[in-house]
């Protein structure tokens, strides 16, 4: 009998770590029901009968402690560090700055119709604008009076 506990108690614990890759909580479950399986099996076994009852209760906490610490260790040490290059995406998308190249006050050109967004040349440099005044038909003289996140603000020129 206290083989097919041991046998019991680390099934589950497999079960737990499956969890880690497995998500949908029926392997982590299944672990500590095993788990828990294994504990009542060690209070209520014959085999144990002869033991006193602080002894079979020390070793029932001792498989509920052990399991637990050894499912930290294995996510601490183990899964997260070990499997984090594999199975994590670390990549980063960079900020949106304001673009470079052209300072407020530039003069350019309207390249597409702007309603109130479209694109423009800046002395040689195309941007995504987006024009203050609304509308701005395409040609049209601009003037950049400021930035925001992905494009530039413009003006009509008269």
């Amino acid at each position: 009998m206290g083989l097919t506990i041991a046998i019991i108690v680390i099934f589950g614990v497999l079960l737990m770590m499956l969890e880690t890759f497995v998500p949908g909580w029926i392997a982590g479950i299944l672990g500590v029901l095993c788990i828990l399986t294994g504990v009542v099996l060690v209070m209520t076994a014959e085999e144990f009968a002869g033991w006193e009852m602080w002894h079979r209760t020390l070793l029932a906490c001792g498989i509920i402690f052990g399991s637990g610490a050894l499912l930290l260790v294995w996510m601490r040490y183990f899964a997260l560090k070990f499997w984090r290059r594999a199975f994590t995406l670390e990549a980063s998308v960079p900020p949106a700055d304001a673009p470079t190249g052209v300072l407020a006050g530039a003069e350019g050109v309207a390249l597409t119709e702007l309603r109130p967004l479209g694109r423009a040349d800046f002395a040689g440099l195309r941007r995504e604008v987006r024009c203050e005044d609304g509308f701005a038909p395409v040609g049209s003289r601009l003037r950049v009076t400021g930035t925001e996140p992905g494009n530039l603000l413009v003006r009509l020129l008269p």
